[in-house]
């Protein structure tokens, strides 16, 4: 993931930062978790996590040296109103984060 977001912020987003933020995690074994999270490139004051525009999925397995490591990623714009929607008329799909 670091070497793929080398060039962009070499080129495009240069000069912005990263922020992310955690949403929720569900163990689904011992050694795997699905955690999802909130994330965005700016520049000035850090976004709270509300504000954020992208939704991140992040599958972590942990190696048999112990150390967690993504072993997928997904990152997509948020869809504001899709969302209200849902978490209204399906309030378990709200993060935990949101509850």
């Amino acid at each position: 993931m670091t070497e793929g977001h080398r060039a962009p912020f070499r080129d495009f987003v240069k000069g912005t930062e990263l922020a992310a933020g955690y949403l929720d995690m569900r163990f689904l074994g011992k050694d795997v978790v699905v955690l999802t999270g909130r994330g965005d490139d700016y520049s000035g004051s850090r976004p709270a996590l509300g504000e954020l525009s992208k939704v991140q999925t992040y599958t972590l397995v942990r190696d048999t040296d112990g150390v967690w490591r993504i072993a997928a990623f997904h990152n997509t714009r948020r869809q504001n109103a899709m969302e209200r929607f849902s978490f209204l008329y399906s309030p378990a799909t709200a993060p935990t984060a949101e509850r």
